[in-house]
């Protein structure tokens, strides 16, 4: 596993968390990494099945591998399991060969990525930048839910308290999904910090609902399985966006299953492109049914360190970014994770107009401002939710799996 941005200090000027990015294996990568736990979750399996085979036909198979099961997930029809007696490689290449298995990956690990009276507002540019001021007399975001899928949030601080609904911690399986990290806390804020309360920041959405969900640990590391399993959840929880500030290289069919079960279910996947630099594609984002964010600066230009390409949907402030922090606290960091946390605030603004996931995508592309060298815009708040198609109900329109 590795990062895309890197912590840099606790300087807010240089303090920075690049999108920390999922890492997916093909069999052949196992092999390589067999024995890393670090790599993967230590014996874990998941285990994909076609659909119709019944719980008995599972746990027989289960049964003739040897293998144990851990947790199941019903909307996505994977169950991961733990095995002993021989490596991840091994008992991935034995489930592939079974006809009533559809996909099986090991349990990879991954980590995290990066006017009103509020007093930090002055510092906060990149709300000046993209006309969020403008916007919020149009619309606040009010009775709409953004899942922060992460290392939860820090559930009393005092900018968020009062506003983060019911969520849930995939990590101990709890419904107590705190932030011991600090990243998911920090997305929370740019997102949906609480606004006009004379401390602390301003946000993207200011009447918007959070949704804690926390599927990465203390030290910013998680599983697929959790990942997968935490965006099937916010979908069921009526989130209207769902911030994914995390991404690979590889594509997992689990991963996109996951997004495609919260697509159609009127849920915004918003997600990260990353930090490599360059114009690979990242996953989730690169999904057809996720809108990817990319890096800005002060100067509308892409950070060396931030993924771009023609597959990237949107720009976002991504430099010194400033919002809430565990303890109580602020940070300024950088990242297209932080980016992402942008548009999932105006994907919450244009929720809240009744427009559904497809109508917002358009939005989000079409009203940004120009970006230097780059096919997709930095967004602007203003105009996307002057965009037409604001009243349209929700239900109205076809939620299609191409774009």
């Amino acid at each position: 596993m590795y990062t895309d941005e890197k912590w840099m200090g606790l300087d807010p000027v240089c303090f920075s968390i690049r999108v920390f990015r999922i890492r997916f294996f093909s069999t052949a990568d196992v092999d390589a990494a067999d024995g890393t736990e670090s790599a993967y979750a230590a014996g874990e399996v998941v285990v994909q099945f076609q659909p119709g085979v019944k719980m008995s036909q599972k746990a027989m198979l289960h049964q003739e591998q040897n293998a144990r099961v851990l947790s199941r997930n019903p909307q996505l029809g994977f169950e991961v399991v733990r095995v002993t007696d021989r490596s991840v490689s091994e008992a991935v290449r034995q489930y592939r060969q079974h006809p009533m298995v559809e996909n099986v990956e090991p349990n990879d690990r991954f980590h995290a990525e990066g006017t009103p009276n509020d007093s930090l507002f002055s510092d906060q540019w990149n709300l000046e930048r993209v006309k969020a001021p403008s916007a919020w007399n149009v619309t606040r975001g009010q009775g709409t839910r953004i899942a922060i899928v992460d290392t939860g949030v820090e559930l009393n601080h005092p900018d968020l308290a009062g506003k983060i609904a019911p969520g849930y911690d995939f990590v101990e399986d709890d419904t107590t999904p705190e932030d011991g990290n600090g990243h998911g806390t920090h997305m929370a804020g740019i997102a949906a910090a609480v606004t006009d309360n004379g401390i602390g920041i301003a946000s993207m959405a200011p009447d918007a609902e959070l949704i804690p969900v926390r599927v990465l640990d203390d030290n910013g590391s998680g599983t697929l399985s959790d990942v997968a399993s935490g965006i099937t959840y916010a979908a069921d929880q009526g989130a209207d966006v769902i911030n994914l500030s995390l991404g690979s290289s590889q594509s997992s069919s689990i991963l996109e299953d996951a997004v495609n079960y919260a697509w159609n279910r009127e849920s915004v996947i918003v997600a990260a492109a990353g930090g490599s630099g360059s114009t690979t594609p990242q996953y989730p984002a690169s999904y057809t049914n996720a809108i990817a964010v990319a890096a800005t600066d002060r100067n509308d230009r892409v950070p060396n360190f931030s993924t771009r390409g023609d597959w990237v949907d949107a720009g976002a402030p991504g430099v010194d970014i400033p919002s809430t922090y565990i303890g109580g606290g602020y940070q300024s960091l950088s990242g297209s994770s932080t980016s992402a946390a942008h548009v999932s605030g105006l994907a919450a603004l244009l929720a809240s107009q009744g427009r559904n996931p497809s109508n917002i995508l358009t939005a989000v592309e079409e009203t940004g401002d120009p970006i230097p060298d780059q096919t997709f815009k930095r967004i602007n708040a203003y105009r996307a939710v002057m965009h037409e198609g604001g009243q349209l109900g929700r239900k109205m329109l076809n939620v299609h799996s191409n774009r």
